[in-house]
Order: structure tokens, then C-alpha cells, then sequence
């Protein structure tokens, strides 16, 4: 009503109640178009959210899958990943086991190598205490394989492989304790560390080790047999370094092999003698370039004929201030330094020289000749035979007159230029003798592939002949083939009179030895031959001649053998 400007204390007029009720009507019209309005528009919005919803519900649940799915995938991934990843540690491990392995172990073998052995040896060595009673010693064996190198060059590498993997199999299977550490050095070199108590525990170890390494190998295209040689030596406190020890047990190993038997402790003599045989090393080529060397002769008797057939030349080195000095100590040196073809020379040389003296002097008779060894890498130069020519043309006398010994290692490298050598010097007229016959793999096929005139039996077979049936018997299978081939044959070693008298009734006729003669020097072997003659009697019984023997020891000397 006040909009209509009536007050309060006013009475409406008609016209006021009209307008006031025309208000109220259009307003409820009013009200109710708005209100139309709103539930149209709240319809439409219903519709619309409605719409949204459907739409966001059918989008969530899309996702919803899409997300299922990327999980599944994605945990398919992870599991794909975890295992690839698993894999490549796996191999990563292999690899760095593998790697380990090889740093540490030989390929070949699969013993322990050098490396790791030197590494635990210093180690073992800087962690030892020393001065308990009771208390075991470090002892290295040091194990070096004889005859290998023959294996390798008559039956070929992979057979000298399986002989090396052989030999460590059986030497891992009689290890002497859990821990006990063995390892390749190189080559056929092989060590073993372990613990001892005594020293002859540390032999009785070495002995079964030998045992058991000298039994033959099988399964190859013939039975070998390859020995070993042990050197010990036995940790105190003077040992600091690992080299130290395997030094001093390489020592003893050369000792054993040198002295012929299985197995040697280490004793200071010995480093020694090997300080020593440095310095002759040292002064090998000062002697060389000084001709230090001298000859000695040693007779090769022939009982039939009754008459010394041959000399056989050997070296000896005439120091200056330390006197004679034996082969045994300088040859293996000079070969090992490659000098032994500067020896053979002047040796070779002194030798005819020597011999013309005596043909000249009538000491020797027509026919007589006189034996020098010839080293193996002469056979692999070129100017040998120019230089054996040269030098008998130079001093006056020929090829006939000189017989050359060689050792069937000589042969081993099997060369073409080995063979033309042997075949030249064959047919120019030189006589080839084989040296220590019967003690290597391939002696038979040699005879048959070079031209050889005549072999010597190795006094290996002489040695234990009187109580041996088998050295006998392979002394008379020797003695056939040999006849069979129209080969000459010497025997080697002949120091009793028991072997010889044996030797003769197998059917051997020519021999050398300490019951003959000892090496002689120039005056002693010129005194020999204008004195000595062997007395021949005759055996009815069994037909064959002997020797006249008279009331004197077994190692009767050359004056009372021979003399009349």
C-alpha cells in the first residue's frame, strides 16, 4: 500500500484497494512465470549435469579400464625388467666368476697359475710366525716333468695337453691337505704349497707324488711313461719373499734331475753350486773366445778284431784359476745360450788336428777313426757341412776317417734342413752314429728315415744288466734289428767284468767304458794306443771269443786289462 502511497493511518480508496490488488496480481502472475522459468531452467541444468555426469561416468570408467590395463602392462613390463635384469646379473656374475677363474687359474688345467700362487706365497710368508715347537713349515714342491718336450715334438702338442691334463688331474685327486694350493708355473714347470712337520714328511710326500706321476699314460696312441723331478724346500725365517722359496726349490729340482733320482731336498750347497754354475755361465764366452777347451779321448774297443776302432773326442773347459771342469757343469749352460755350436767347432778342430798327429806319428792304424758329438742346432745351419769339410781339407785328412755322434733329440725338430744335412754328410763319406739309443720315443723310425751307420746302446741297459732279464732282452732285440739293418753297434757304460762277459754272449762285439779306459787326455790316450792290445782267447764250448781276464777286481784299470 505504500507503494501505491497509502499509509498506514489512511483508509484506502476504492481505486487504492483496485491498484493494490492489481499489484498483488501481477506480482503472483509474476511469481509464477519466474517460477516456470526456474524449474525450465532447473530442468535444463538437471538434463545438462545429467548429461555431464553420464558422460563423466562413462569417460572415469574408460580411464578406470584404460588404467587396469596400463597397470597390468606396466606390471608385465616390471616383471619382463626384474627378469632381464636378473639375467644380466646372472651373466654378470658368470662373467666376473669366470674372469676371477682366469686370473687365478690356468687355462690348460685348470690349477692354480703363477699370478695367484706368488700372491698367496708372499702372503703366507708375511703372515707366519716362527719359533713354536709344535708348529708346521710352509714347504714348496717344485715339479718339473721329464722327457715333456720329447712328447710335444714326436706326438704333438695336443698329445702333450692331454698328458699335462692327466698328470694334474691325478696330482689334485693325492693333494696332501684341504687348502693345499698347486699351480702352473709355465710350461711343464708345476708347484705345490702345503704344510709339513718334518723333513721327511715333506719327502714321503715327495715320494708319493713321484709314485704316483711316474705311473704311464693311457689312452694316448701309445703308452708314455713320463717321469718327474721334485725339488723341496722347506720355509724358516730367513725366507721373505715368495721368490725366494722358489728359487731355492728350483735349485733342488735341478739337483734331483741332474743326480738322476726323483727327488732332492734343498741344502745351502746347493745354491752354492748354483751361484757357481752362474758364473761359469758368465764366463762361458770369454772361454769360447780364449779356446779354454781341451780334448779328451775315450776308446771304443772292438774284442773281435782285438783292436781300439775308435776314439771318441770329449770336451772339458780348462779354467784358468778353477782347473778342469766337467761337461755336466758347462754344456747345458752353453745350450742354453745357444754357444754349444762354438764348443763343437773348436773341439772338432783340435780333434783332427789331433788325429793327423797321430796318423803321422803312426800311432793310429789304417782304418782307425776317431768319434766327435755334433749338437742339435748345428743341424739346423747352414754352413755345417762347409765348415766340417773346410777344416778336415784345411788340416789333411778326409771324411772316412771321422765318425758323427748325435742324440736322438737332435732329430726331433724333424726339419728338411736336419735331413739334407744327415744326407749330405752321409753321402760325402762321414760315418752318423746315434747316440744314447733306446731311450726315446722314435729311435726305430729315425734308423729307418735317416742314413745311420751305427747306434750306441745308452749305458742305461748296462747298468743293472746282471740282475735285469728285460735290459737284456731288449739289448738282444737291439742287436737284431740292428743286424737285420746292417747297423754297427757300440755298447755304452761297460764298467764290470760281468757285463761284459753278459754283453759278449748276447753277441755285442765293440764297446766303451771305465773297464776299457776313463777319459784320457792327449798324453795318457797317445800312451794307450802305442801300449794297449786286448788278449783274445777262444770259448770252444760256446764259440765265441773272450776276453782274457787276469786274477785282478772287476774294476780292473787299463794297465792290468790290456797289458801282455
Amino acid at each position: 500500500m505504500r507503494r501505491q502511497g497509502v499509509t498506514a493511518d489512511q483508509r484506502p480508496s476504492q481505486e487504492g484497494w483496485t491498484n493494490f490488488l492489481e499489484a498483488i496480481e501481477r506480482n503472483f502472475t509474476e511469481f509464477e512465470a519466474n517460477r516456470t522459468r526456474l524449474e525450465k531452467s532447473v530442468e535444463v541444468s538437471s538434463e545438462k549435469l545429467k548429461s555431464t555426469f553420464l558422460e563423466l561416468e562413462t569417460e572415469t570408467r574408460l580411464r578406470l579400464q584404460q588404467s587396469e590395463s596400463h597397470k597390468r602392462n606396466l606390471e608385465k613390463l616390471v616383471k619382463e625388467r626384474t627378469a632381464e635384469l636378473e639375467q644380466a646379473r646372472s651373466h654378470l656374475e658368470d662373467i666376473n666368476r669366470r674372469l676371477e677363474y682366469d686370473a687365478n687359474n690356468d687355462s690348460l688345467t685348470g690349477a692354480r697359475n703363477r699370478s695367484y700362487f706368488m700372491r698367496l706365497l708372499n702372503h703366507y710368508l708375511s703372515h707366519r710366525s716362527y719359533g713354536s715347537s709344535t708348529e708346521t713349515l710352509p714347504a714348496l714342491f717344485f715339479l718339473d716333468f721329464d722327457r715333456f718336450k720329447q712328447i710335444n715334438d714326436t706326438l704333438g702338442h695336443n698329445a702333450g695337453d692331454n698328458v699335462l691334463k692327466e698328470l694334474v688331474h691325478r696330482m689334485m685327486s693325492i693333494l696332501p691337505a684341504e687348502g693345499d694350493c698347486f699351480a702352473r708355473l709355465g710350461g711343464d714347470e708345476f708347484v705345490l704349497l702345503t704344510n709339513v712337520g718334518t723333513e721327511q714328511e715333506a719327502l714321503n710326500i715327495a715320494k708319493t707324488i713321484s709314485d704316483t706321476l711316474n705311473q704311464p699314460v693311457l689312452g694316448l696312441s701309445r703308452e708314455v711313461r713320463i717321469g718327474v723331478s721334485i725339488g723341496i724346500a722347506i720355509a724358516n725365517e730367513n725366507y721373505v719373499e715368495a721368490f725366494e722359496l722358489v728359487r731355492d726349490a728350483d735349485i733342488a729340482m735341478y739337483k734331483a734331475k741332474d743326480s738322476g733320482v726323483n727327488y732332492r731336498l734343498f741344502d745351502e750347497q746347493m745354491r752354492l753350486t748354483h751361484l757357481e754354475q752362474i758364473e761359469i755361465e758368465q764366463e762361458l764366452e770369454v772361454a769360447i773366445k780364449t779356446s779354454q777347451f781341451i780334448v779328451n779321448y775315450q776308446p771304443v774297443v772292438d774284442v773281435n778284431s782285438q783292436a781300439v776302432c775308435s776314439m771318441e773326442s770329449l770336451v772339458r773347459w780348462e779354467h784358468p784359476t778353477k782347473g778342469i771342469i766337467s761337461p755336466v757343469k758347462f754344456i747345458p749352460l752353453a745350450e742354453k745360450r745357444r754357444l754349444v755350436t762354438y764348443i763343437d767347432r773348436i773341439v772338432f778342430r783340435k780333434s783332427c788336428q789331433q788325429y793327423k798327429k797321430w796318423r803321422d806319428d803312426h800311432v793310429t792304424f789304417e782304418g782307425q777313426k776317431f768319434n766327435v758329438n755334433v749338437a742339435s742346432e748345428q743341424f739346423d745351419r747352414t754352413d755345417l757341412v762347409p765348415f766340417l769339410t773346410q777344416t778336415l781339407g784345411e788340416i789333411g785328412i778326409v771324411t772316412s776317417d771321422v765318425v758323427l755322434e748325435i742324440t736322438e733329440n737332435h732329430l726331433l725338430k724333424d726339419s728338411s734342413l736336419v735331413a739334407e744335412n744327415l744326407t749330405r754328410l752321409s753321402a760325402i763319406g762321414f760315418g752318423i752314429y746315434m747316440d744314447d739309443f733306446g731311450t726315446g720315443y722314435s729311435s726305430l723310425n729315425y734308423l729307418a728315415k735317416y742314413p745311420i751307420d751305427g747306434i750306441k746302446i745308452d749305458r742305461c741297459f748296462v747298468r743293472d744288466i746282471a740282475d735285469e732279464l728285460e735290459s737284456r732282452e731288449i739289448i738282444r732285440s737291439i742287436l737284431a734289428m740292428a743286424s737285420a739293418l746292417e747297423i754297427k753297434v757300440v755298447v755304452e757304460g761297460v764298467e764290470t767284468v760281468e757285463q761284459l762277459e753278459i754283453l759278449r754272449g748276447l753277441g755285442c762285439q765293440q764297446f766303451q767304458g771305465y773297464l776299457f779306459a776313463k777319459p784320457m787326455d792327449v798324453k795318457q790316450a797317445t800312451t794307450f794306443l802305442k801300449e794297449r792290445k786286448i788278449p783274445i782267447i777262444t770259448d770252444n764250448e760256446n764259440n765265441f771269443p773272450i776276453v782274457t781276464i787276469p786274477n785282478v777286481s772287476e774294476s780292473a784299470s787299463c794297465n792290468q786289462l790290456f797289458s801282455n
